[in-house]
């Protein structure tokens, strides 16, 4: 079956073309047919291309292979049911959905399902328990997280939305309780662009692909959103009945019920646009996927129970409605502070002060409590191994100077073999301090271009209404204050001359690449973990002393030169990242009050491998078993390249030792019967995490009431040696901005 010009493969057993009635075996080919599929695949009526039959997948025209029950085994796993393989009848089909929302939606229940996509697709058809996993994202990240470790919301975007990098075809199923063809139904979700609406060959391929595997009737295909009407009012006789959802009849649904104030943003077709916690944004179509914390959403289509939107919105108990026609009524408030407040039946939309906003907004977000003061006048770069952090006070003082990071290598020197330490030193607070007092630019602050430093400028924008409200604006302001600060900030050339002198004693040579890492003083606590949020790079002290001219690294011929100063200044402006912004704005941190040091350590060449590891299952705190994610080499396990698959392990610990190792998933990047982590380098880095669960000190345990982690990152350096990298308490929850699979009823 042609598709976009290569072939679509997806399982399913033989079903008459139309799909009206099930086929319930394939057809017996004459006794001299040449069969034309692979084995654990039949020919389909319609025009005989080759489909894998129940219970097999991967590529039909060639073998389809029989698979496990993979949803038993991720029921092990979870603790709970997570999907089925097929649809057998009606109280399974009961028992695997949700109720489908308000009356006026004609949906009785709803369920969601993974179709593969391709013959490489690491999953075949799975039905979601939805009482359990309620979007695509969870069911792939929790349940089957083997399959998908350490799985981003932008790596399942990628891997369903488009077609250029899809693996599955995800979607929603229905059963309606109004008239429509049939009893049941099927939606598909795809990005919200004219190229992306499925055409009649890939609605077919998931129509052909469920057919066989949900048994209770016959399904039909329901667009989603203008796009995909549009694309399907088109055809002529498609192979498989078509059921609209009738939203004419319905002029306002309630989703989620509740009171919200915010500055009411229309969302703009091209995606371009950033959305703050302070606003009311009004989408004319249901977005697919969304990113970020927001006052209230209202759209213009109807949303199903199991919308992405539907669901977050649910978590954070924001209000969520539809109103027809939602973008023309709502154009008169655009930029408006306004408060909403929506129930079952009605919505009523008034002015609001400033004053009474803040309030509501005071009261209604969490906190992530006060930071450690930054210390601007210490000067000197510590070495880990003399950063005083005996006591708590002592901690407190040394992450006022360096930042979290930076104490916790310092705390670790004084806890574990030195064999097994990263040695390095802290960059303080006060050189960050310097930089964006001492560097100016020229800058609108609202009376016209001036001369500010960037200092004047952070605090001229945090006291701007303009910049605190809107959310486009903040994302413009802040990436045109990054790309200055790295493209033409100065750094003190007494700093870098330092710096220099203080690698060569701490590493005994300029030609040794060393790798700067951010840490501020928000991050690494137990309300604000900020992982992820700030950049880290590379750096040769000798490339910043090195010929004009120069165009190899003195540490690595192989490398661009990496002088400190780009290093610095890239470390520094990612303080001002736009999502780490946002993040610490939602949880009322005090943006004057936050600092950036650096942490210096080696980078490790040529390294073995490199990994993360939790003192726990950041995912599933009920799971007491330690999770190490490895890879070979200095392939990156936190954000791995599309395609490339980490080693997940998980060890039994008894008495301090590893007891066990369960290894669930093989890394990509080895032979089929080779490892990254051999048992003894798990067995040393599961003993080495035991010891620190008792010696590590935790002085701020949250207030989740779930026991902090301690997060790992390791090395196995050229030598064989097993280092630790970084250390931090970890306390398992989303941020406000993802998806917290862990809150599904």
């Amino acid at each position: 079956m042609a598709f976009v010009g290569s072939k679509i493969i997806v399982a399913s057993s033989v079903r008459a073309a139309l799909g009206v009635a099930l086929a319930m075996t394939a057809c017996a080919p004459a006794a001299d047919a040449v069969d034309p599929c692979g084995p654990g695949a039949s020919p389909d009526d319609r025009d005989g291309a080759c489909w894998c039959d129940p219970g097999f997948f991967g590529d039909p025209d060639v073998e389809c292979t029989p698979h496990a029950d993979l949803c038993a085994e991720a029921e092990a796993r979870v603790g709970h049911s997570a999907c089925a393989h097929t649809i057998d009848d009606d109280a399974q089909w009961d028992r695997l959905s949700l109720g489908g929302g308000p009356p006026s939606s004609g949906v009785r229940r709803m369920g969601k399902f993974l179709v593969p996509a391709s013959p490489e697709a690491r999953l075949p058809t799975v039905f979601a328990d939805a009482n359990y996993y309620r979007l695509h994202y969870c069911l792939m990240s929790v349940a089957f997280e083997p399959a998908f470790p350490d799985l981003s919301v932008a790596d399942y975007a990628e891997l369903i939305l488009t077609r250029a990098s899809r693996e599955f075809y995800g979607g929603s199923t229905f059963e309606f309780e109004d008239e429509r063809p049939t009893r049941y139904g099927f939606s598909i979700e795809t990005a919200n662009r004219p190229d992306e609406a499925p055409d009649v060959e890939a609605v077919y391929a998931v129509y052909r692909h469920l057919s066989d595997r949900f048994l209770p009737g016959e399904l039909a295909y329901v667009p989603k959103g203008e796009l995909q009407e549009a694309a399907a009012a088109k055809w002529t006789a498609p192979p498989f009945p078509i059921a609209t959802k009738g939203d004419a009849a319905v002029s306002y649904e309630t989703y989620t019920p509740g009171i919200a104030y915010g500055r009411v943003r229309l969302a703009t077709d091209d995606g371009a646009a950033s959305y703050g916690w302070q606003d009311l944004v009004v989408f004319d179509e249901v977005p697919l996927t969304f990113e970020g914390v927001i006052a209230a959403a209202v759209t213009g289509g109807r949303q199903d129970l199991l919308s992405h939107l539907n669901v977050l919105s649910g978590q954070r108990g924001t209000p969520n409605v539809f109103v027809q026609d939602a973008v023309a009524l709502f154009t008169p408030f655009e930029g408006e502070l306004v408060r909403l407040e929506a129930d079952a039946g009605s919505y009523t939309l008034t002015a609001a002060t400033e004053a009474e906003a803040q309030a509501w907004w005071d009261g209604h977000r969490p906190s992530a409590g006060d930071l450690d003061p930054a210390d601007l006048d210490h000067v000197a770069f510590d070495a880990f191994r003399d950063i005083p952090t005996a006591t708590a006070e002592e901690r407190a003082a040394a992450r006022s100077r360096f930042g979290a990071k930076t104490v916790g290598l310092a705390t670790l020197a004084r806890l574990i073999p030195t064999q097994h330490q990263t040695p390095g030193f802290g960059i303080p607070f006060h050189d960050y301090a310097a930089f964006v007092a001492d560097n100016t630019w020229e800058v609108d602050l609202g009376a016209g271009t001036t001369t500010a430093s960037y200092a004047e400028t952070l605090a001229a924008w945090l006291d701007d209404p303009g910049f605190r409200t809107d959310a486009s604006v903040r994302a413009e302001r802040l990436a045109a204050l990054r790309d200055e600060m790295t493209g033409r900030g100065v750094v003190d050339p007494a700093l870098v001359a330092a710096l220099r002198d203080r690698i060569v004693e701490e590493f005994g040579d300029d030609a040794v690449m060393v790798r700067i890492r951010s840490s501020s003083n928000a991050e690494d606590t137990a309300t604000f973990n900020g992982a992820g949020l700030y950049d880290s790079a590379s750096a040769c002290a000798a490339d910043s002393f090195a010929p004009a001219g120069a165009t190899a690294s003195l540490c690595d011929p192989n490398k661009d030169p990496r002088p400190l100063e780009a290093a610095l200044t890239e470390v520094w402006a990612s303080l001002w990242n736009y999502g780490a912004f946002e993040e610490r704005d939602y949880y009322q941190i005090d943006h004057g009050q936050v600092a950036m040091g650096a942490t210096v350590s080696l980078r490790y060449e040529d390294e073995l491998a490199n990994g993360v590891a939790f003192t726990g299952n950041p995912r599933d705190p009920k799971n007491k078993s330690y999770l190490v994610n490895a890879q070979a080499g200095d392939t990156d396990v936190v954000s791995p390249t599309p395609g490339v698959t980490a080693e997940l392990s998980y060890l039994t610990i008894t008495d301090g030792e590893v007891t066990g190792i369960d290894r669930v998933v093989a890394s990509s990047l080895v032979e089929p019967d080779q490892v990254v982590m051999s048992d003894a380098d798990l067995a040393l880095l599961g003993g080495l995490m035991a010891e620190l669960t008792t010696t590590y000190p935790i002085d701020d345990a949250g207030t989740s009431g779930t026991p902090p982690l301690l997060d790992l990152e390791f090395k196995i350096a050229p030598d064989g040696g097993l280092v630790i990298k970084q250390i931090r308490t970890f306390v398992p929850s989303a941020y406000a901005s993802d998806p917290n699979c862990r809150d599904m009823p």
